[in-house]
């Protein structure tokens, strides 16, 4: 079978909105380029250039025709895609795989703030289906409520999942928010949304980050250790469903079940080394345990509580801290990537992942709402395969 492989990236510190130093095609040059430069590339080498971008978060119409002569799409194929950054490498595999692109360079930035309440009830139907006001805060407390009712876990796992994060976000000099919270404190900040309080749920965060995908042939000229992709899955839950249907999730279940199937696992738990999950709210991250196989469902509090996902535990997950610790809103999903990568190439220097080889990086869309069709991505990345 042919393979694809990651062969780069580019990526900049986040930042909060005060510290925005940026435009976005300025961001989005500056990671490209300098993707591009670790591996000997200029711009004339790219075949396609996919961009991860969000209008309504963006300010503007078609945002992306500004971001993606910066990322070197000009006289290149070029689309941008609104689901998030694994969705963005899927159709770089694909177009790889087809024999249209040899190079493909998938990139994102945030640099334009916004109001996501605002913005998330818009694209929540705040007017015939939702109720009016409802915006993305309350999604993630309604869901969390359910999670209570249905899952075995307590407030304070929810808050245990953020102190965590937090904590592994001081090792990570990428990450936007690098200070540790107790998880007494987590609770007894300011209350958004029942049961989830301020320091649980994510905010948004400023950077930009590129990849560089090529095929199989490429990939062993251009580096000695490429990462290799080798199982990919998607999938999209009802649009506002009921409470029950959409606490399930069964999106996330159905992406990680096709990516185990491609990457031939059949035990997640055990030959996976390495997790990044997508976490807009702290309680996500103990139902995802459950969609990804992490665990048997129940079992969810019980992973976290005795430190197998920790970061010395035998499954870490959320190394880089997360979305509670960094949101790019539109380049989430490519920043997650980057973070597998650089702990597959051990290059988080002051955290020890004991040689991992095997990833999985999770991605969503649902930073504007967990409701209304929300999709979800799985990826599996493997060094050496």
């Amino acid at each position: 079978m042919k393979k694809v492989g990651i062969v780069s990236y580019g990526i900049s510190p986040y930042y909060g909105a005060e510290d925005r130093a940026m435009w976005g095609d300025e961001a989005t040059f500056k990671v490209a380029k300098q993707a591009l430069d670790k591996v000997g590339l200029s711009a004339s080498d790219i075949d396609t250039v996919i961009l991860s971008s969000m209008d309504g978060i963006d300010g503007i119409t078609i945002s992306s025709a500004l971001m993606g002569p910066a990322a070197g799409a000009f006289g290149k194929e070029s689309t941008r895609i609104e689901n998030g950054g694994i969705h963005c490498a899927i159709s770089a595999i694909a177009g790889i795989l087809s024999g249209s692109a040899d190079i493909v360079v998938v990139a994102s930035s945030d640099t334009i703030s916004t109001n996501l309440d605002y913005v998330s009830n818009t694209t929540q139907d705040s007017v015939f289906r939702a109720p009016l006001g409802f915006n993305q805060a309350q999604s993630y407390g309604l869901l969390a409520t359910e999670y209570l009712k249905s899952m075995n876990v307590t407030e304070g796992d929810f808050a245990a999942v953020a102190e965590k994060n937090y904590k592994n976000a001081t090792n990570n000099e990428l990450a936007h928010k690098r200070t540790a919270h107790s998880a007494a404190d987590i609770q007894s900040s300011e209350m958004v949304s029942w049961p989830l309080t301020d320091k649980q749920i994510a905010g948004h965060s400023f950077g930009a980050c590129a990849l560089i995908f090529a095929s199989e042939e490429t990939a062993k000229k251009l580096t000695d250790s490429p990462i290799w992709v080798t199982g990919v899955g998607v999938g999209a839950n009802a649009y506002f469903g009921s409470w029950e249907e959409l606490s399930e999730n069964a999106a996330l279940e159905k992406a990680a079940k096709d990516a185990y199937k491609k990457a031939g696992i059949s035990n997640p738990k055990n030959e996976l080394d390495y997790v990044e999950i997508s976490d807009p709210f702290s309680a996500f991250e103990l139902k995802a345990y459950e969609n990804l196989g992490l665990c048997e469902k129940g079992e969810a509090a019980q992973l976290l509580r005795d430190g197998t996902t920790s970061a010395d535990g035998s499954l870490p997950v959320n190394l880089s801290g997360g979305a509670l610790a960094t949101y790019g809103l539109n380049s989430a999903g490519v920043f997650r990537i980057v973070q597998a990568l650089r702990i597959l190439n051990n290059e988080m220097e002051s955290v020890d992942t004991g040689n991992a080889k095997r990833a999985l990086v999770h991605d969503s869309d649902a930073c504007i709402g967990a409701v209304g069709g929300d999709s979800h991505a799985v990826m599996i990345l493997e060094k050496g395969a």
